[in-house]
């Protein structure tokens, strides 16, 4: 009987070792070492118990010395086997036992005094001894027993208090793998004669490693790289032991567009390169592979970052073969060390990735991020964005469009204004990044709109010598489904004609949003009007503007700008084009009367800029150009 339960539980532990040790520079980061340790526990665990039992049996022909040493060895191993499924439940939990020491010591010591009675077992006989009919049970055997059921006690104890920082899946395995451990103990204790233990702990150790070693669980797509989730991983087990660390990251610029110019296929094998490159010229650093062409090389903090951010900047000078094709791609890099002042993994990441995302729209250059300052920055912007929204306190500003012929009011653009908490005004810049990746921006919208009405329901424009107001739509805000009925609610609540109102729909919105069609049409429908605002600005497309239902095109301020400081025939050109097609042009950027006078003379209809006003509040816009 004994042969085949050892040589089942002799391939269960092969099968473990040969996964584990084959993944196990991939695997996961926190409980990898712990893993290691308790796999290595289990392979001790079952040599001695099969030679121990062994002996046992020929007991009269072999030295009582050997005897007492391979039986003793073998319960140090086992008792040692519970108190490592124990630390393992522990890693899982996010439980770090050295911080509180005299908690640590007291749990180990239970296992310590356990070992320490096996091994007197040579003088006292305690848990067993040789005698005439060779081995036998001592009457302080049951020792095993009570040290594997406190650590099984005490894991479902933490199991139950911290079972938070697990998701279903997790919770599942951890309560799994314990409880084969308890069915283990009581098949042991009521079927003394049968060594299946070791089965029922290597089965353990099965389920913590598809549910927590499985390397798929932390590597990158391509198999070559490690992912976002094995990032967070090794960071969080860097803060906790205090280790100094520096991540160097890069993105491949414009990769979306790259990928569709140079296929799929093809950006697969180029990503697959740099991986690979990156994993054999720098061996002593982790790779990662973010998605959407980001990479991040974690290592410590003395390795020589400079140079290596060099070394890779030179290989970014070269092609990427890959297959028959050559790949010219460019990167911008940023980096954040832990002496950066983040007291967490969570804020490293997560300002890493917003680091990324500035850096791609930069061009070639490094983003540090040696300080908490920005973090801080950004909080106090989203507490105030927060507070601003919650507590209805935005403000909404009103800046004219100027006709330019005479040079009169005719329209506004309502624009979008909190405040800190020190009382100043905080820039849209600032906080409508912010809105959008906290999803605040479609609250955002719908109060700007909602105010924008009111203002026209309590105020006579015509007096005020406006046609209309400009309200802008985010290309977050073009994605929510129920955009126009929230719109079309709000207008019918005010009692407000929709043909007051004209909506500002960004280029980048009408080139990376298909949701936005629909919405264009239920809205024109209503009886709303379309501008398309920040032409110029990225994604210039004449067969895109054709498409949708726009009646005037604004021109981004930064082509404005570069026609004062190089002025030729394109920009005359295309507001010439715009107007034969049945489009108003509107300048923005006004900033002297040069400007007015010029863009006015190429045709320009309306211009909107600081030269004529600032965005003003609603109260003093309505006192400025009331003609009362």
């Amino acid at each position: 009987m004994w042969n085949y339960n050892y040589i089942l539980t002799g391939l269960l532990v092969l099968l473990v070792l040969l996964c584990h040790y084959l993944a196990m520079p991939r695997a996961n980061i926190r409980i990898n070492r712990t893993f290691i340790q308790l796999v290595n526990v289990q392979l001790g665990t079952l040599l001695f118990d099969l030679f121990s039992s062994r002996v046992d049996e020929d007991f009269a022909f072999i030295p009582v010395y050997w005897l007492y040493i391979l039986n003793m060895a073998f319960f140090v191993f086992y008792l040692a086997r519970a108190f490592w499924f124990y630390r393992i439940t522990c890693d899982i939990l996010h439980i770090r036992p050295e911080k509180e020491p005299r908690k640590g010591l007291l749990v180990a010591s239970v296992v310590g005094v356990s070992e320490l009675i096996a091994l007197s077992s040579f003088f006292t006989g305690a848990v067993f001894r040789i005698g005439e009919m060779g081995y036998e049970r001592g009457p302080a055997y049951s020792v095993l027993y009570v040290c594997w059921y406190f650590y099984l006690a005490l894991s479902f104890v933490l199991i139950f208090r911290y079972r938070s920082r697990l998701s279903g899946y997790e919770l599942f395995s951890v309560l799994g793998y314990n409880l084969i451990l308890v069915i283990g103990n009581i098949v042991r204790v009521l079927l003394p004669r049968y060594l299946i233990m070791d089965t029922f702990c290597t089965l353990s150790i099965l389920v913590i490693y598809l549910a927590f070693e499985n390397p798929d669980l932390y590597l990158a797509n391509r198999r070559i790289a490690f992912n976002m989730a094995a990032l967070r991983e090794e960071v969080t087990d860097l803060f906790a032991k205090k280790r100094p660390f520096h991540i160097l990251a890069f993105v491949v610029q414009d990769y979306v567009e790259t990928r569709g110019i140079y296929g799929g296929t093809q950006m697969d094998r180029g990503v697959d390169m740099i991986a690979q490159y990156l994993t054999l010229e720098f061996p002593s650093c982790r790779i990662f592979y973010l998605r959407n062409g980001c990479f991040a090389m974690l290592g410590p903090q003395r390795m020589p970052w400079d140079l290596i951010h060099e070394k890779v900047n030179a290989r970014f000078q070269e092609p990427w073969i890959a297959g028959d094709a050559e790949l010219y791609l460019s990167a911008s890099y940023a980096q954040v060390g832990s002496d950066s002042g983040m007291e967490s993994a969570d804020k490293t990441i997560n300002n890493l990735v917003r680091a990324l995302n500035r850096a791609s729209q930069s061009a070639g250059g490094m983003i540090n991020l040696d300080t908490t300052r920005e973090l801080d920055r950004e909080a106090e912007i989203k507490r105030a964005l927060e507070q601003a929204l919650d507590q209805g306190k935005l403000e909404v500003f009103l800046q004219p469009l100027i006709d330019s012929r005479s040079r009169t009011l005719v329209g506004a653009e309502a624009l979008s204004r909190i405040r800190g908490t020190d009382g100043r005004m905080i820039p849209p810049s600032l906080f409508v990044p912010v809105a959008e990746q906290s999803g605040k921006i479609n609250s955002l919208g719908e109060q700007v709109f909602e105010q924008v009405c009111h203002f026209i329901r309590d105020n006579d424009l015509n007096a005020l010598g406006l046609s209309w107001i400009n309200v802008n739509l985010s290309p977050v805000q073009c994605m929510k489904k129920d955009l126009s009925d929230c719109f079309l609610s709000i207008l019918t609540e005010s009692g407000v004609s929709p043909d007051l109102i004209r909506l500002e729909i960004t280029e980048q919105a009408v080139a990376d949003i298909p949701l936005l069609e629909t919405h264009i049409e239920t809205l024109r429908q209503n009886g709303f009007r379309f501008s398309l605002d920040d032409y110029g600005s990225g994604y210039s497309n004449l067969s895109r503007v054709k498409h949708y239902p726009f009646i005037n095109i604004k021109l981004d301020m930064e082509v404005v700008w570069d026609y004062f400081h190089d002025q030729d025939q394109l920009l005359p050109s295309i507001v010439q084009a715009f107007k034969q097609m049945g489009y108003s042009v509107t300048a923005e950027g006004i900033e002297s009367e040069e400007m007015a006078e010029s863009l006015s003379a190429i045709g320009c209809d309306y211009l909107q800029g600081f030269y004529f006003s600032k965005p003003l509040p609603l109260g003093e816009f309505v006192s400025k150009y009331s003609r009362a």
